[in-house]
C-alpha cells in the first residue's frame, strides 16, 4: 500500500533558489514507501549473518581428517594414552591430527572416538602435545630522580608464549 505524502514547498529558499519562481504549493499524493526496500535489507542482512553464524558452527563441529584404512564400521573404541597400554596385539590402521575447531578437549576426545568407531577401530591411541604458536611481550620501565639529582631506572618484562592443544590420535586393529 504507497504511503501517500503532502510535500509543501514555499517561496524564500536561501541561496541560488532565490530568483527561481515557485509555486505557492506543489502537493504529491502517490509516493512510495522506502521502508519496503529496508525491509528487505533488514531480511537479507538476516539470512547472511544466519549464515555465517552457521559456518562458524559447521567449522567449530567439524570432523578431523583421517588417513588410514577403513573396515566395517564399530560399537566400541578402547582408548588409551600409551602404546605402552595396549596388551594385546594389533595393527596399525590410520591416523588423525586435531588441533583446532574444537570447544574442548572432551569434545575433541568424542569426535575422535567416533572417527574410530566410522573407520572400524577396535581402538585408539591419543597423544596430547602442546604447540607454541606465538610469544606475547610486556614490559614496563620506572625513571625516577633523586634528591641528590641522580636517576634510577628499573624495568621488568614478562614473555607468556601462546599455545595451541593438540590431539595426535592412533587408530588399532585387534589381530
Amino acid at each position: 500500500m504507497p504511503l501517500k505524502v503532502i510535500l509543501h514547498l514555499f517561496h524564500g529558499f536561501s541561496g541560488r533558489f532565490n530568483n527561481i519562481s515557485l509555486p505557492e504549493k506543489i502537493t504529491l499524493t502517490s509516493i512510495t514507501s522506502p521502508f519496503k526496500e529496508t525491509s528487505k535489507m533488514k531480511k537479507s542482512t538476516s539470512i547472511l549473518m544466519i549464515a555465517i553464524l552457521f559456518m562458524g558452527f559447521l567449522a567449530a563441529c567439524s570432523t578431523p581428517s583421517y588417513f588410514g584404512k577403513t573396515y566395517s564400521p564399530t560399537d566400541n573404541v578402547d582408548v588409551y594414552l600409551d602404546k605402552a597400554d595396549v596388551k594385546q596385539n594389533y595393527t596399525t590402521m590410520g591416523s588423525t591430527k586435531v588441533a583446532k575447531g574444537f570447544s574442548s578437549l572432551e569434545a575433541a576426545q568424542q569426535k575422535v572416538i567416533e572417527l574410530g568407531k566410522a573407520k572400524g577401530a577396535d581402538g585408539v591411541i591419543m597423544n596430547l602435545s602442546e604447540d607454541v604458536v606465538s610469544t606475547q611481550q610486556t614490559g614496563t620501565g620506572v625513571a625516577t630522580q633523586t634528591k641528590k639529582k641522580n636517576v634510577i631506572g628499573t624495568s621488568s618484562s614478562t614473555t607468556t608464549d601462546i599455545k595451541q592443544k593438540n590431539i595426535t590420535a592412533t587408530f588399532i586393529k585387534y589381530q
